[in-house]
């Protein structure tokens, strides 16, 4: 099985496990297939793509520092006004 076909599998079942509970929510409100109902099912698909989305913005960015910690005394000195001589 290649890389490709284990990523389809993963993906198919995460969007079966996002479509069931969809399914069953509209049988239970009366099975009517309204636009809503169709909207929704179809954007169970998507919702899998999204999550892998999220979660390689946020590994992507963690490698990359937020804040630059900055030793105040060393940026004073730096910052101080040179005296000439007289």
């Amino acid at each position: 099985m290649s890389n490709l076909q284990i990523a389809a599998l993963v993906y198919g079942a995460t969007a079966l496990l996002y479509l069931t509970p969809t399914y069953i929510e509209g049988e239970r409100a009366g099975g009517q297939w309204s636009a809503h109902r169709i909207a929704g099912l179809v954007f169970c698909v998507f919702w899998p793509l999204l999550t892998a989305v999220f979660i390689y913005k946020v590994t992507a960015g963690a490698s990359k520092p937020k804040f630059v910690f900055v030793d105040h005394a060393v940026a004073a000195q730096r910052n101080a006004p040179s005296r000439s001589p007289d």
